[in-house]
């Protein structure tokens, strides 16, 4: 059950933080010449799992990435590391990170500078490899120097397939508007919560039909929204929304135009 942004599943307890919100032209997000302004929120997760604290996704960082300024504005009273003191723990108190991609707004405090002296930071190896080969300017590309530079020293590992990155985390690819694309399962057996990362980030994204044009591979993008969203509906499983600045702990359900929020508590 929730409460405000803390809820338990399973044996672990479930914090959802806060990065900031930022508004940008829509024609970044969809592609074109749109003019109107779009509003997202940064919704990193921490989840405790026993002795360790796990970091899912970790928002822009101290600052909007040099790359982003003048199409992103940034707007924060507080951010991560603040909202984490709150939940009752410091930077050095994690233990795992995981990247669901290597947008800029998913590793800010993971990567620049590495904020969790004592964490691993998890991402899965094609992530890595689009990045690569992304544009120069391009965000994901961005990343790459810090990620490789984080296997160097072994502060970072590499995945390549889905797998448990602690009892209860379990990481799943789901590519489409990246390639390793990692959504998380967060739980045991029937009593589970969904992190969906930026498959499915916000409540407009619910709709297996609405494509992002920063998406690799629409197609893909589209039907795992819909195998995913599926499943969490059928597990009757809370889905955490990264991006959505309202109600972004939900279930799903099924409807004729795709699948629609239900906040939890209604």
């Amino acid at each position: 059950m929730a409460t405000g942004t803390t809820f338990d599943v399973a044996q672990m307890r479930v914090h959802i933080l806060d990065d900031g919100v930022f508004i940008t032209d829509a024609g970044n997000l969809f592609g074109g010449s749109r003019k109107a302004s779009i509003k997202g929120a940064m919704h990193p997760v921490l989840v405790e799992a026993g002795d360790n604290l796990v970091l899912i996704d970790a928002g822009f960082g101290p600052d909007l990435p040099e790359i982003l300024v003048g199409r992103y504005e940034l707007r924060r009273d507080k951010h991560l590391l603040d909202h984490l003191g709150e939940a009752g723990y410091s930077a050095g108190d994690v233990t795992h990170v995981i990247l669901s991609h290597l947008d800029a707004d998913h590793v800010g405090w993971a990567l620049a500078p590495p904020s969790f002296p004592k964490a691993t930071v998890y991402v899965q190896e094609a992530a890595l490899e689009e990045a690569r080969q992304m544009p120069e300017k391009d965000g994901r590309r961005a990343s790459v120097p810090a990620i490789e530079k984080g296997v160097e020293e072994s502060w970072c590992e590499l995945l390549d397939t889905d797998g448990d990155i602690l009892p209860g985390v379990k990481v799943e690819v789901r590519s489409g508007h990246s390639a390793g694309h990692q959504i998380v399962w967060i739980g045991e057996d029937d009593d589970l919560a969904l992190y969906t990362g930026d498959l499915a980030p916000a409540k407009i994204w619910l709709n297996p039909d609405l494509i992002s044009g920063v998406d690799t591979d629409p197609e893909a993008a589209r039907q795992n929204r819909i195998e995913v969203l599926s499943a969490a509906e059928s597990r009757d499983a809370p889905v955490i929304l990264y991006h959505e600045p309202g109600d972004c702990l939900v279930k799903v359900r099924r409807t004729d135009k795709g699948f629609e929020a239900i906040p939890i508590g209604d």
